[in-house]
């Protein structure tokens, strides 16, 4: 039972303390601080509504990589259903709290990956590469902080496209048949090309279709866009997808490459493969 100066949060008594017998300090948790970084939103903030944490967000913070966060990229659980990546950059959000990286736009959550894995691993990024000059295969090394953010607004003019900041949504020509598509801007959680559904089926692009373009010429019936979309044109869909990285706000994943074996050299994107996110060495 703890007595009345316990009680009272007061200490022992020191009035018979002598000179040069001072009692020993109280030991402390030292506290050791991880450093944190902002990293801009190529959004801005400008396509979240009312009430979402990044609504007019043009930053975000996030901490440095720790052991912690490589815990969660070795998890075989995690790994395995995919859920490895969305982990890691929930638990490096310092600011704001309350974003759940699944309802961040596609752009956005990108360049919060490439910031993650420069902060953690540094930007020296080397995996295998195929020259699409030659075709031969090479480890090449890719400086990621060649990496920029797309400019969407210097984009809309060379695609006659147009955004409704109010909708968030934007309207996007098809040249070949004379065709305006209304195109939503996904959320990363709604396509994910690497992923398998609950079902274990692969991506599929008219799944993907079905999920990004609202409506066909105004009519935003769903059977009317299903069936524009499987009787879309392999160049219709090409130019739709070259249109949609421009357009909305993204991450250009051009970085330069030098081929050793024919001496090519080129802007590629860079391949994102298992070596982004668990270098070998």
């Amino acid at each position: 039972m703890r007595n009345n100066q316990d009680r009272l949060g007061m200490g022992a008594p020191t009035d018979n303390i002598q000179p040069g017998h001072e009692p020993p300090p109280t030991p402390s948790v030292t506290q050791f601080i991880v450093p944190t970084e902002l990293v801009e939103l190529p959004s801005k903030g400008l396509f979240y509504d009312e009430g979402h944490p990044l609504h007019g967000r043009e930053t975000v913070e996030i901490k440095h990589m720790t052991t912690k966060e490589e815990d969660i990229l070795t998890n075989q659980s995690f790994v395995k259903n995919g859920s490895a990546v969305d982990k890691l950059l929930q638990s490096v959000l310092v600011d704001p709290p309350r974003v759940n990286v699944k309802d961040m736009l596609i752009g956005d959550k990108n360049a919060l990956t490439v910031a993650c894995r420069i902060f953690g691993y540094g930007a020296q990024y080397e995996t295998k590469f195929r020259c699409p000059a030659c075709g031969v295969t090479q480890q090449h090394m890719f400086d990621l902080a060649e990496i920029e953010h797309s400019n969407f607004n210097d984009s809309l003019g060379e695609f006659d496209a147009v955004i409704d900041y109010d909708k968030k949504m934007v309207t996007l020509p098809i040249p070949r048949n004379d065709t305006k598509l209304e195109l939503r801007i996904l959320t990363d959680d709604s396509t994910n090309t690497s992923r398998k559904n609950k079902k274990g089926n692969k991506f599929s692009i008219i799944k993907q279709y079905e999920k990004m373009i609202y409506s066909v010429n105004g009519n935003s019936d769903r059977v009317y866009v299903k069936n524009y979309i499987t009787s879309m044109s392999a160049l219709d869909s090409r130019y739709l997808r070259a249109a949609y990285s421009k357009v909305i706000p993204g991450v250009d994943f051009s970085c330069s490459f030098d081929c050793e074996s024919c001496g090519h050299e080129d802007n590629v994107e860079v391949p994102l493969t298992a070596e982004f996110f668990w270098p070998k060495s």
